[in-house]
């Protein structure tokens, strides 16, 4: 009895190994969560500016998360902070525009949205 339930486990153990290999981490959802903590866990004084990646957040996330995302970050003093850090580093540096703020750091890639 036991060699067959062992066995009928093999395949979802097979599967959920798949899932959870590296190369299909970008196919994974991003959340709020996601991006608030790299913003608030992220080194500001060790972003290179040369070496950047900025996405749109419209890439990432749907507008009514998008309006959660900003809400936290305006309730959070650490994030807060570091939005502003970020957005004077990207905008000296012309990568972002006047009109573009940080709202997330995510695996290396800074999450902008363009404001209205």
């Amino acid at each position: 009895m036991f060699q067959r339930m062992a066995f009928s486990f093999l395949p979802a153990a097979v599967i959920g190994t798949l899932t959870l290999m590296p190369g299909n981490a970008q196919a994974q959802p991003v959340n709020v969560g996601q991006l608030l903590s790299g913003l608030i866990n992220v080194n500001v004084g060790n972003i290179d500016v040369n070496a950047v990646d900025v996405v749109d957040v419209q890439n990432v996330l749907n507008n009514n998360k998008i309006d959660i995302l900003r809400n936290a970050i305006q309730h959070n003093p650490i994030a807060s902070n570091n939005q502003n850090v970020l957005n004077n580093l990207l905008r000296n540096a012309s990568i972002l525009n006047d009109n573009q703020v940080v709202v997330g750091v995510l695996s290396g890639q800074i999450i902008y949205q363009n404001l209205p």
